[in-house]
């Protein structure tokens, strides 16, 4: 009965979400309910718990931040057209259609993805995908499909929360997300050819298939072993586009023909990207001593980049573009809901309810690695954010593994990565991929597809991919025993 106690916060806010509440209610509910059962039922002091939520501060203060600043910085990119401008030239030198799809959904997406977060890797690259002739629904479809660098989205908050609630380093979790993320990347490249190209062009795509993805998570783990995690996906996505590019170099008989480069475009990711490998490579501890964090901060270069990026553009001054009440709009919910989440692992770590919860898990004994990805995708799919699914789960998986003895960093990671793949399933994100499929295109495609566009259709899909994608990390949770 006690394990049933400490669920019930976790059940009360995954009904609320699945009834439709709006997520910082249901966070707000949950945390009451947790606090209220935390005091009756597991005799946690209210000091105690208070001075658990205090030592969260500082990562509470730092997610809220990043993502203002990926918010912040998608809004100015999408006033001056830079992910556009980077999206056509890339495409234009694509000799063939399922290269370019792949160099999309593999290369653009995650590139954005990782960047800004929120799910504007779909919205930048379903209307490219529309102009690569697919209809609205499979551009829908395949740019939500895309979504394959969630645990770095935004530099790697959700994977941040993650490590901070369970005591790993975010370093090597993000390692292990890398390891793990493999067969997500190919499984879900392969369904982006079926689903847009059809099942002729996938029999024909394969090496380009092995390239791609190789490539993207190659690179992703690369950069995690070597420079760190927030930057993993930047360039890891980055280092997959140059293979790409340089295959189809390779393959184009006339280079010339190729357009120019937007090189104006690249200087805010310069910037972004220049500043955090300055910060983690070079020996800065040593100069700023107690002030390296908050330099490092991820935070801290995409505020940054967002005040300068008018200037870097377009000669205009820094900081003329402020965050509009559009942004801070998106901001706040986001933030708020987030942080509630957060608080409430908080709470069901510092109580003991997630060690009760895991002791009564353990009783799958060797068969739990197996679960713990669709408990990850579960939280995914009603919260629609990782930074969501880990305040909810992550602290209880690591129990749980501790309770089997199994190592804890590929639960978490099995957790971590679980969640990121449904993410894209979760219908808020079907919903905005509809709606910008069908505002790209000529009106008269719009008209057409319109009758036969489907939210249900394309969540079906996506939903049989991750299934796919779960089912893959299930057998290694299995074998990495």
């Amino acid at each position: 009965m006690t394990a049933v106690w400490a669920a019930l916060p976790i059940i009360f806010a995954l009904c609320a979400v699945g009834l439709s509440m709006k997520p910082a209610y249901a966070g707000t509910l949950a945390l009451i309910v947790a606090v209220i059962i935390a005091r009756v039922s597991f005799e946690a002091e209210l000091g105690d718990l208070l001075a658990a939520e205090w030592a969260m501060k500082d990562v509470m203060l730092e997610v809220a931040l990043i993502m203002l600043g990926g918010l912040w910085l998608n809004a100015v990119l999408q006033k001056y057209g830079v992910q556009c401008a980077l999206g056509h030239a890339l495409i234009d030198r694509m000799k063939h259609p399922k290269r370019a799809l792949l160099l999309v959904v593999l290369g653009i997406v995650p590139f954005a993805e990782s960047v800004t977060g929120f799910g504007v890797g779909a919205i930048v690259g379903i209307p490219l995908l529309r102009l690569l002739g697919l209809s609205p629904q499979r551009a829908a479809i395949c740019g939500l499909l895309g979504l394959v660098s969630v645990p770095w989205g935004s530099l790697g908050p959700g994977t941040l929360v993650a490590a901070r609630l369970t005591g790993i380093d975010f370093q090597a979790l993000g390692v292990i997300s890398a390891l793990l993320s493999g067969p997500v990347i190919f499984i879900l490249g392969m369904f982006s050819v079926l689903i847009g190209l059809g099942t002729q062009c996938l029999r024909t795509a394969w090496l380009d298939l092995f390239f791609s993805a190789g490539a993207l998570w190659f690179g992703i783990t690369v950069v995690n072993v070597t420079i760190g995690t927030p930057l993993a996906g930047v360039l890891g996505s980055a280092f997959a586009i140059g293979v790409l590019l340089t295959i189809a170099r390779r393959d184009n008989t006339h280079p010339g023909l190729s357009p120019s480069w937007p090189t104006a475009a690249l200087r805010p990711y310069a910037l972004l990207i220049g500043g955090l490998l300055a910060t983690h490579l070079l020996p800065v501890s040593k100069i700023l001593g107690e002030w390296t964090p908050l330099v490092a901060s991820p935070a801290t270069w995409l505020l940054l980049t967002s005040v300068a990026s008018p200037w870097l553009l377009n000669g205009e001054p820094p900081h003329r573009y402020w965050p509009s009440a559009y942004v801070l709009k998106q901001w706040q919910p986001v933030a708020i809901t987030t942080i509630l989440f957060l608080a409430l692992g908080v709470v069901l770590s510092s109580s003991a309810m997630s060690q009760t919860m895991a002791q009564t898990a353990a009783r799958f004994g060797w068969i739990y690695p197996a679960i713990a990805p669709w408990i990850g995708g579960l939280g995914g799919f009603l919260t629609g954010s990782n930074t969501g699914a880990s305040a909810m789960f992550a602290a209880s998986q690591a129990q749980v593994a501790l309770a089997i003895d199994y190592p804890t960093g590929i639960m978490v990671g099995l957790q971590n990565v679980g969640a990121s793949a449904v993410i894209m399933a979760a219908p808020p994100k079907v919903v905005m991929a509809l709606n910008i499929a069908m505002a790209s295109g000529d009106e008269d495609t719009q008209l057409d597809e319109n009758k036969r566009v489907s939210t249900r259709t394309v969540m079906g899909y996506v939903l049989l991919a991750d299934a796919l994608v779960l089912a893959s990390l299930s057998m290694i949770g299995l074998l990495s025993q």
